[in-house]
């Protein structure tokens, strides 16, 4: 009878084969984007220095008429943060905003968005109030409110 021999294999790989082990549970239990902004008002660190760029709506974006829990939503703008621009509601979540194309970044001072006219739609710390059973405006522009996001739009969608 030969005896059982147990072979072990080296540290280098053993600790090789546990390190990628790691890594993929890492990668499995974090999320590569997130659907809910994560961003929270005064959270950079340092006075914000960058450009203002917007979030896009698709060109082919419906607008679904599901209700939501909230009753209103307050703007923020924060060009260190990401997202840059997201709404926190009255029951406290945060909402991703998307504006079609006809918005832009404002040209002044503080951040803002601006309409086609170049009108002052959103600025940090505006609020917008949702209607039961309607779709809010937004100085004149359509609003399509959702669980995760907010999309503002020119006008409603066809």
């Amino acid at each position: 009878m030969r005896p059982t021999v147990t072979r072990r294999l080296p540290s280098v790989v053993r600790f090789a084969v546990l390190a990628s082990v790691f890594a993929i549970a890492l990668g499995a239990c974090s999320s590569p984007a997130s659907q809910a902004p994560s961003a929270t008002p005064g959270s950079s660190p340092t006075p914000a220095t960058g450009t203002l760029e917007l979030d896009r709506s698709p060109d082919n974006i419906g607008c679904d008429a599901i209700g939501v829990d909230y009753r209103s939503v307050t703007f923020n703008i924060d060009l260190g943060a990401s997202p840059q621009i997201w709404a926190v509601t009255d029951t406290g979540g945060s909402l991703r905003v998307r504006f079609d194309s006809t918005f832009e970044a404002g040209s002044g001072a503080e951040p803002t968005i601006v309409d086609a006219d170049g009108e002052i739609v959103v600025s940090d710390g505006d609020s917008l109030a949702i209607p039961e059973g309607a779709f809010p405006e937004l100085k004149g522009h359509f609003v399509c409110p959702g669980t995760t996001e907010l999309s503002i739009l020119d006008q409603a969608p066809a």
